[in-house]
């Protein structure tokens, strides 16, 4: 699953996925995350933390708060790169930070480890 409210990062992201092999659950409202990843039941979710109404980080935290989507991997997505944004990603609960932008093999490499 996807979650990107930029049109142009979604359509990028999501066809990197694709060519990827991986058949991607595009939102780009975040304030669908929990019941969507709730109803498809995602391998994994890629979150954007700089979102228009929630912030990815608050995203993140509901995913891994909740006993019904706990256990769903989740990579934050972000232009954010310095030390401090990557430690409130994964205090958040995220198990992988990526910045933006990303090389497709390099991002690829980290989806397939993220689902190990």
């Amino acid at each position: 699953m996807l979650v990107e409210d930029t049109a142009s990062h979604r359509k990028l992201y999501s066809s990197w996925l694709r060519i990827g092999g991986y058949d991607p659950h595009v939102l780009d409202d975040e304030r669908t995350v929990q019941k969507a990843a709730e109803k498809v039941r995602p391998a994994a979710i890629i979150v954007d933390i700089r979102l228009p109404n929630v912030s990815g980080l608050d995203v993140i935290e509901a995913l891994k708060t909740d006993t019904r989507t706990r256990a769903i991997p989740v990579m934050a997505l972000t232009v954010l790169d310095s030390a401090s944004d990557r430690r409130a990603c994964l205090d958040a609960g995220a198990d992988v930070f990526v910045t933006k932008p990303d090389r497709i093999a390099t991002f690829l490499d980290r989806i397939a480890a993220l689902l190990g």
